[in-house]
């Protein structure tokens, strides 16, 4: 039996319009997110450790998780499960009963004391993060309790004489030197300077530990007039 040319392309016609209906049928379940329990496992799956915290942020799931060397913040993506970022955010244990606040309750917990510019996380033997807001033509930088959100420490000066101090920067051998030091590594010497308006310069500094096939690497922020280690962003 011949087949005419008509019904070919009609043939063709239903094959395009089954194939649309059908992307359309499926596009709500491949938009569709991820549950927390797939979440949990797939950060599991990629840093075996003890989940100590969970927070869901919009279309991020935030993770903080005991591992061997220290507590680390998980950003994953709900849609995919894609790891986002990785943050170390204490180097020693810490009690599953013990929650230490992510930026975003930070900010919620300062957001009476002025226009936030900055906030860092200092892991030292006693936590805290470190804030700076403005108000009234004052810059004030705060001690933040990492725990309860309750402010420790407040200093202040005028944003003038705050974001223009005449302050001599380090230089990339020094900021580099401080970065290996800190993590005990060894330093890329392809460091960044950032000078954000209004805000203290820093330096990013990409580390690597050697330990044989378990190399890992981060960025290290120091601040470029004081040489403190702001923040460490371990890579996947």
């Amino acid at each position: 039996m011949k087949i005419s040319k008509s019904g070919y392309i009609i043939g063709g016609i239903i094959l395009i319009v089954l194939l649309a209906f059908g992307a359309i049928w499926l596009s709500p379940f491949s938009a569709k997110t991820l549950t927390e329990e797939e979440l949990k496992s797939a950060a599991l799956t990629k840093y075996p450790g003890e989940i100590i915290r969970t927070a869901k942020l919009e279309n991020e799931y935030e993770i903080d998780m005991q591992m061997d060397s220290g507590v680390y913040a998980i950003r994953m993506d709900t849609n995919n499960g894609n790891i986002l970022s990785l943050k170390q955010i204490a180097t020693e244990k810490v009690s599953p009963s013990v929650e230490i606040l992510t930026e975003a309750q930070i900010k919620k917990e300062i957001i009476t004391q002025g226009k936030l510019q900055s906030i860092h996380f200092i892991n030292e033997d006693t936590p805290y993060y470190e804030t700076v807001v403005h108000k009234d033509d004052v810059e004030f930088t705060l001690k933040v309790d990492p725990y309860n959100g309750s402010i420790i420490n407040s200093t202040k000066a005028p944003i003038e004489s705050a974001v223009s101090t005449g302050n001599i920067l380090l230089t990339e051998e020094e900021a580099l030197t401080i970065a290996a030091t800190h993590l005990k590594g060894i330093a890329d010497e392809d460091v960044e300077l950032h000078q954000p308006s209004g805000q203290p310069p820093y330096y990013l500094v990409e580390v690597e530990i050697e330990n044989g096939e378990e190399d890992r690497e981060a960025v290290v922020e120091v601040d470029a007039y004081t040489g403190k280690v702001k923040s460490v962003n371990w890579e996947n």
